[in-house]
This record gives structure tokens, sequence and C-alpha cells, in this order.
């Protein structure tokens, strides 16, 4: 994969305002919702921008990429094994909104899916125009949840491929159309190792705020 630095420096910079909003949400979920500091606009808008910011970097971080069939595979399954790990601890916790299909989950899919057709700019335009009209139909609990047709369930987390992967498809046509390293402007910093580790950053503030919040409120009773 090709990085930028100016792409790392921005994922950095979405990390570091995601990681302001999950203080805050996370402790709200530990209280049952008694609590509604993520209702803050500062705080709520803060997580807009960073899953907004997230999901568009990757597309057109697809956009630079040029790999085989096992070379894509092997990049979803990473992605897929960080999301198993958030479904199985925020279970553990909180078992009637586990994630189920969070925003993990969803890169794993749509990265996987979407890197067959960035070779083709003009059949990546179609598609987008397409998954921005379209209204998957409801099969199943299990493909609702996954394509955004019906939410059967209570989640914390919940990013369906549909209309999430119109944002994802933005950044591929961005990338195809736009050369970023003629924006590669930016030095390195420590923003950019932060964009470069956001991936394992992101599972592991997660897991680590669902404990500690938990151990706060054991040592409170």
């Amino acid at each position: 994969m090709t990085r930028t630095i100016l792409i790392d420096n921005i994922r950095g910079i979405a990390f570091i305002l995601m990681v302001i909003h999950h203080i805050f949400y996370f402790y709200d979920v530990s209280n049952n919702y008694s609590t509604s500091f993520s209702q803050n606009p500062i705080v709520d808008n803060s997580g807009y921008m960073a899953r907004t910011l997230f999901i568009f970097l990757a597309g057109v971080s697809l956009s630079l990429f040029s790999s085989t069939g096992k070379k894509r595979a092997k990049r979803s399954f990473k992605i897929a094994i960080h999301a198993l790990i958030i479904s199985l601890v925020s279970y553990i916790y909180y078992p009637d909104i586990f994630v189920r299909f969070g925003i993990l989950h969803f890169m794993a899919i749509a990265t996987f899916i979407l890197s067959f057709i960035v070779p083709y700019p003009k059949l990546t335009i179609l598609i987008l125009l397409i998954s921005i009209l379209y209204n998957p139909p409801q099969v199943n609990p299990i493909i609702d949840t996954i394509t955004g047709a019906m939410a059967h369930n209570n989640m914390m987390d919940w990013f369906p491929l549909f209309p999430w992967i119109s944002l994802m498809l933005c950044g591929v046509v961005f990338g195809q159309h736009v050369d970023i390293n003629d924006l590669n402007f930016s030095k390195s910093n420590i923003l950019t190792k932060i964009g470069q580790n956001s991936l394992e950053l992101y599972t592991s503030h997660v897991v680590l705020l669902i404990v500690i919040y938990n151990m706060k409120n054991k040592i409170i009773v």
C-alpha cells in the first residue's frame, strides 16, 4: 500500500476525536445510559467527524492500493479479527447491546468487496450512485443487520453496509481522481504514528474503556 503522511495524519486526528467521543460514550453505557455526556454537542460532533473521516480515508487508501486477491483477503481478515475482539469483549460486559456489526465489521467486508472495483473508476462512480439509491430488502435478522435493512437488536455500535458504503466509495472516487502525492505536504509527527497504527489503537482503547468503566462500577458498588 502506498502510504502518505497526509492521510496518516488525518487518520491520527480522527482517532483522537474518536477517543474523545468514546470516553464519554462508554461512560454513559457503563451507567446504563443514566448519564448523557456523549450527547454534548462537542462530544457528539467529535464522534461524527471521526467516523466520517475513518470511513472516507479507508476508501482513499483503497484507491492507492493494488494487490492480489490473497493480500486483499489477508488485510480484510486482519480487520475482521479486531472486529471479533470488540464483539467478544462487548458481549462479555454488555450482552444485551453488544457490537454485532460495528465500524470494524463494516470495514472488513466493505474494503474487501470494493477492492475489486478500485481499478475501474467509471464503474466505481456507477456503483456509488447505485449505493446511494439502494434500499436493502429485509431477509433475516443476520443479513438485515449487515445490510442495514433493519436493526433487529439493540446495539451500542452499528455500521451497516448501507448507507456507510457510499461514504467509503466517495473516498475511493476521491483517491482515483486526485493525486494524493500532490497533497502530501505534511511532515511526519506523532499524528502520523497514530494514524499508521490506528487499527490496533482503536481496538485497544475500546477494550480498555469497557473494562475500566466496568471495574469502576464494581469498586463503587
